[in-house]
């Protein structure tokens, strides 16, 4: 049997509990990540961190099931960039990866292996979108590296390093508060043949390789957000101290034309 899977991903967290209640009508399979089984041909993962997948994918299923989900968050916008799909084919006499399709082998642990597939796709999806903001984040570096190779110092307006400073640290508080996405299944842990497709479809979607990648984008924005601040600190005590010395100035020329005052007075 051939089943094609799509996965979209919404900008906003979603509230599985709340995307349940909308689909009461139809059995739920499985809870976390929640499992909805519109028909017997026809299923849906819904998880916490954005993405949903649509197994098999059927484009008016999809429209029902998006719209009711859109209905509990507060931000709706499906991230169309990030979209992607594969093809299962079961009944195969041997388990196989090939390029964007997957062959199984027919036994009892087949909706546990579905759910296992769905689940890592949601997971690459959701380490593209990831990805891309952390790219989008580096990018904003760009301008402030090339004035300190060029000028050896960053002429930019505090507002404008702080908006790049907000977006580059929201970037990061996002990956770390999704870092349980990546979690290991209980599953793999009772199943040799889950295991292995398990780690089969880990390498098929290269996730542990984009993880790292990813991990070296944060350091790096990291330790651009403690430079880009240090400099803000900097400007700030340049400032206070050309308050200071004006200040000192005014108060020594005010004392000088006092002096002056008198002396002429006494004169």
């Amino acid at each position: 049997m051939r089943l094609p899977f799509k996965a979209w991903y919404f900008r906003s967290t979603i509230d599985e509990e709340q995307v349940r209640k909308k689909f009461q009508e139809f059995t739920i399979e499985f809870l976390d990540p929640l499992v909805i089984k519109i028909d017997d041909s026809h299923r849906v993962m819904v998880t916490s961190f954005g993405a949903v997948v649509f197994f098999s994918f059927d484009e008016e299923i999809a429209k029902l099931v998006s719209a009711r989900i859109t209905e509990t968050l507060q931000d709706s916008l499906v991230i169309k960039e990030v979209e992607d799909r594969l093809i299962v084919e079961t009944g195969k006499d041997e388990e196989r990866f090939l390029h964007n399709e997957v062959w199984l082998k027919d036994d009892d642990t087949m909706p546990i292996r579905m759910r296992i597939i769905a689940m890592l796709l949601a997971q690459s999806v959701a380490l593209d979108h990831l990805e891309r903001e952390a790219d989008n984040a580096l990018q904003g570096f760009t301008t402030y590296l090339n004035e300190l190779r060029e000028r050896g110092k960053i002429r930019m307006p505090a507002r404008k390093i702080l908006k790049n400073i907000g977006f580059a640290m929201q970037t990061r508080f996002m990956v770390l508060n999704n870092v349980a996405l990546f979690d290991k299944p209980a599953e793999t842990w009772e199943s040799e043949s889950i295991e292995n497709l398990y780690q089969g479809m880990q390498d098929f979607f290269d996730i542990a390789e984009r993880q790292e990648v990813l991990a070296t984008k944060l350091d790096f924005i990291s330790e651009n957000t403690r430079m880009l601040f240090e400099v803000l600190s900097s400007r700030k005590s340049h400032y206070l101290e050309w308050i200071v010395i004006v200040l000192i100035a005014v108060e020594i020329i005010g004392l000088g034309a006092v002096e002056v005052i008198r002396a002429l007075a006494a004169g």
